[in-house]
């Protein structure tokens, strides 16, 4: 019996420094048949040329317009033919034995994605433990667990994490939902997830730290430019957009809704404290779905974290 064909996305741009070892990591993993499929986004480095020694190995495909991640990730969804999908970021990297323990687990449990856990780094050393704690969900989820229905959004909810990175997915899955990355921001990942998340029927996960996220100097997830911070903001908020306009429609049931609401009221929290110019937040009077109550409970959980971090000081 074959084995199923697994497909794995990965964007570039101007990552001449981490490029081969994100390459390398996927090429020698233990498991087989995965197409690798690399979009460069018009890198002006020496990304292009490096990716050119793995021509007979991946698909490249390059370009001179930079459109951005959530463009170049929906161009290799459409190029995808695998059972699964898989996103790697290029200046990350994976354990060898990723893709087979993955696979293994989605074809025993018949689950829609299965999750795992991520490890910080710096260049040269590990990141703080207040920085792997988002990438680790083993406090919620349990190793080989299968969750489903409101239990799978319960845990889902509780264990939330954006990045597509850190689980594998059912082409099937992403093809129902007509699933694509809003493009042109920052944050797509937040939109994708939380669409993926509330509409899974199955997922499991794998108590292992199978993906190594790099923190690096001007990257999105540690950029803090007055401009950065800026498209940050209007970034979340088209995504918040999107989100309201999923959560108005009726095809999600109460507890979807709920899932989704729960993301929206992350989002806006973010939107409220975000440190740009205090009138481009009447941009969030607009904001419909956040009600009169759902303000004043984020104002008084915002006040809980004060209090918490003022007594562990």
């Amino acid at each position: 019996m074959s084995k199923p064909l697994v497909s794995i996305i990965v964007p570039t741009y101007n990552v001449e420094r981490y490029i081969e070892e994100c390459i390398d990591s996927l090429l020698n993993q233990t498991y087989q048949p995965i197409e690798i499929i690399v979009i460069d986004d018009g890198s002006k480095d020496a990304t292009l040329y490096l990716l050119k020694q793995y021509q007979d190995q991946i698909q490249l495909i390059s370009h001179t317009v930079n459109k951005g991640q959530g463009a170049r990730r929906n161009e290799g969804l459409k190029k995808a033919s695998g059972k699964y999908v898989y996103f790697v970021d290029s200046d990350d990297w994976i354990e060898k034995q990723t893709v087979e323990a993955a696979v293994s687990q989605l074809e025993k449990t018949g689950a829609d994605l299965v999750r795992f856990n991520a490890r910080a780094f710096h260049d040269g050393h590990e990141a703080s433990q207040q920085e792997q704690n988002p990438y680790d969900f083993s406090a919620v989820l349990k190793d080989k667990a299968v969750y489903e229905g409101p239990e799978a959004l319960d845990k889902n909810r509780k264990s939330y994490s954006a990045s597509p990175c850190l689980y594998i997915a059912t082409k099937e899955c992403i093809d129902k939902l007509e699933l694509k990355f809003i493009e042109g921001v920052l944050h797509e990942d937040e939109y994708y997830t939380t669409r993926l998340f509330a509409s899974v029927s199955r997922f499991t996960y794998l108590n292992e730290h199978f993906y190594h996220r790099r923190y690096r100097l001007a990257s999105t997830m540690t950029e803090q430019s007055k401009m950065h911070k800026l498209r940050s903001f209007e970034s979340y908020i088209k995504v918040f957009q999107a989100l309201e306009d999923q959560y108005e429609k009726e095809t999600y049931t109460a507890e979807q809704k709920a899932f989704i609401k729960r993301q929206l009221l992350s989002i806006y929290n973010g939107l409220q404290t975000s440190p740009v110019e205090p009138i481009l937040k009447k941009q969030l009077r607009d904001l419909k779905s956040v009600s009169s109550k759902d303000k004043l409970y984020l104002t008084l959980a915002r006040l809980k974290q004060k209090l918490n971090k003022g007594q562990m000081n």
